[in-house]
């Protein structure tokens, strides 16, 4: 692409039902329900397991009903799991492979040293479609990991140590790879952690190099493989765009404070704060090794669950629920008081499945504390599970000592691959590419939208997706509801809520969109009648999946936006096409650029038509 993106050919595309019924409806309503290769998607349902309501329901029927059709693997209620534990657990991820998923946590599967990558919902269907994903300009930026662990540090400390260092948009375009002789000496599901929360930083992805425990689990999938997974490595000698070094030796749990997984302390800080409910679960922290390092925290201290004290543990996986009831380990958490779920993602994004109340305080071994994520007006604290056991025996937040965490390590036996995997025993069907230039006259040049208009000012930074469309309304498959609740949970007073649905453009603070992969946010912003967002900058997913709906994102320097902020200008002229925003006569404004892909996609009311065209051209030149 002139703007230095690359157009990637797909070896995966996986779909959960949260944010991929809106992309079926989408296809179908246009005429287009077509799928590149019903081989290479996999589908299931993950976050609401099994459905809560009516509408939930609805969302897993239209994904079930779309993945028979197309004979695509999908793995029902009582054979799935978080989508992000199951897939590396199922083998649908190797070294080498390009892979995305309408979920921002898909950074995951990056510490197989895969390109996998969150996007929102429209590149989720382009996807689908084509087998095709423009990969906007990266950075990659080295983090080394060295020194010697300390018992009781694991991989969600030094995960979130990272993000307090870099910040939470220290890594936004670009690709974290993680490396150093600590992370070569930790097992695959302690490495993940560490990709999954890759994103949190704003990476793109989180890579890891193959090595012995990379290749060893892939023969746990396939043992008479004989492939040089290596040839993956980034090369000798290759330059860096920023290199990070961090010496663990001294490192000591740590635990976030406040609402942004950037704001770390040592546990020992927060050390007797009382709590009401402990998480122990989710794709960052559901793995066998994570429920092995919990319950043996239970079983030697002899713990029960502290009196007025919830703990809540979800194993991420159907497998990995039936390898801890094989093992015992659920049996300890049941006997200590826990309540144990069926996989979910639940309570994590403040579904089901253990929301909390306003005021309540939850430790937490998920991946996001943005405010209301577990539930409105509630504090979550991210830690590793160890900490999350010690705090749960206690009541209050507690440390996990050093001496206490070695014998756990002995327990379990240090690094293992101990029921890692289970395979797929699924047979590929015959397939063949749609005809992608005889669906092009289902699509047409659209009225463009008009940016220019009122504005609505809102100063914070870090604006997330939870706030602007909070995860209650996300089993909601019609684009027009999502609108009545437009930045529900940000600071906006119910006073000024008419004029933010009176206003066209919203100008806001940097890192605008941050957090989940959800394009029920563009909707919203649309259904609010924003079109356009003036900000000093932009979480990826967002900003992409803006375009891909025909809207748009300019962003500006922050002395612009305080000159903005400063005199709260009523109206701002917004010339797209030359790149310039105008206000308070000719004199004043700010010029910007779009590169063509991105003007294509406003021109074309979004990015399908442009992508369908662009399968199509590809197509007719025999690259796909």
């Amino acid at each position: 692409m002139p703007d230095g993106g690359v157009v990637l050919g797909l070896d995966r595309v996986w779909c959960h039902e949260i944010t991929t019924p809106n992309a079926i409806l989408d296809a179908q309503g246009r005429g287009v329900d077509v799928v590149f290769d019903p081989n290479k998607i996999k589908a299931m349902i993950d976050h609401v397991n099994p459905a809560k309501d009516t509408a939930s329901a609805v969302q897993g029927k239209i994904i079930r009903d779309w993945s028979k059709k197309h004979g695509i693997e999908f793995l029902d209620v009582g054979r799935n799991g978080i989508c992000h534990a199951i897939i590396p657990e199922k083998g649908w991820i190797r070294p080498g492979e390009v892979g995305i998923m309408g979920d921002s946590h898909t950074c995951t599967h990056g510490a197989f040293c895969a390109l996998a990558a969150g996007v929102g919902t429209t590149d989720l269907e382009n996807g689908i479609i084509t087998g095709l994903w423009i990969c906007p300009p990266q950075k990659v930026i080295r983090v080394n990991f060295v020194g010697t662990l300390p018992a009781n540090v694991y991989s969600k400390d030094l995960i979130l140590t990272l993000i307090n260092r870099i910040g939470v948009k220290g890594a936004a375009n670009a690709v974290l790879e993680f490396g150093g002789s600590v992370i070569e000496g930790m097992s695959m599901e302690a490495r993940m952690p560490i990709s999954n929360m890759a994103v949190e930083a704003g990476a793109t992805s989180g890579m890891m190099m193959v090595d012995q425990t990379t290749i060893n689990y892939m023969k746990s999938l396939s043992p008479n493989q004989n492939i040089d997974w290596k040839r993956w490595n980034s090369d000798e000698g290759a330059v860096y765009d920023q290199v990070v070094e961090i010496d663990v030796s001294e490192m000591v749990p740590v635990i976030t404070d406040n609402y942004s997984p950037g704001d770390v302390v040592p546990v020992s800080k927060m050390a007797g704060k009382p709590v009401d409910q402990v998480y122990i679960g989710s794709c960052t922290n559901g793995r066998l090794e994570d429920l092995r390092i919990a319950e043996a925290v239970f079983r030697l201290k002899g713990g029960k669950v502290a009196d007025g004290v919830r703990c809540i543990v979800v194993p991420a996986t159907q497998h990995i629920y039936e390898m801890a009831l094989k093992r015992g380990l659920l049996e300890t958490f049941v006997k200590a008081g826990c309540f144990v779920s069926g996989p979910n993602c639940g309570a994590c994004l403040g579904m089901s499945c253990g929301v909390i109340a306003p005021g309540e305080v939850c430790v937490s071994t998920t991946n996001r504390n943005f405010p209301g994520r577990m539930g409105e007006s509630g504090m979550v604290h991210l830690v590793s599970p160890a900490t999350a056991a010690y705090t749960a025996i206690n009541g209050v937040v507690s440390e996990p000592s050093v001496s206490l965490c070695k014998d756990v390590a002995d327990e379990i036996g240090g690094v293992s691959s101990w029921g890692q995997t289970c395979g797929s025993d699924w047979k590929d069907i015959p397939s063949q590419k749609p005809d992608y230039s005889n669906l092009l006259h289902l699509f047409s040049v659209g009225e463009v939208k008009d940016f220019s208009g009122s504005v609505f000012y809102l100063p914070d930074a870090n604006v997330d997706t939870d706030q602007i469309i909070p995860a209650k309304y996300l089993n909601e498959t019609r684009k027009s509801e999502f609108g009545k609740h437009c930045l529900e949970d940000s600071s906006v007073s119910p006073e000024d809520k008419p004029k933010l649905f009176s206003s066209q453009i919203l100008v806001a603070g940097e890192n605008f969109g941050t957090g989940s992969s959800r394009e029920h946010a563009p909707w919203a912003l649309e259904g609010a009648g924003i079109r356009c967002v003036i900000a000093p900058s932009f979480a990826r997913i967002f900003y992409n999946s803006m375009f891909a709906n025909g809207l748009l994102c300019v962003v500006m320097p922050k002395n612009h936006i305080n000159v903005l902020f400063a005199s709260k200008l009523r109206s701002v002229n917004i010339d797209w096409e030359n790149g310039a925003v105008k206000w308070a006569g000719e004199d004043c404004g700010w010029k910007f650029e779009l590169s063509d892909h991105q003007k294509e996609q406003i021109r074309n009311g979004g990015s399908v038509g442009v992508m369908v065209k662009l399968a199509a051209r590809l197509q007719k030149a025999g690259v796909i």
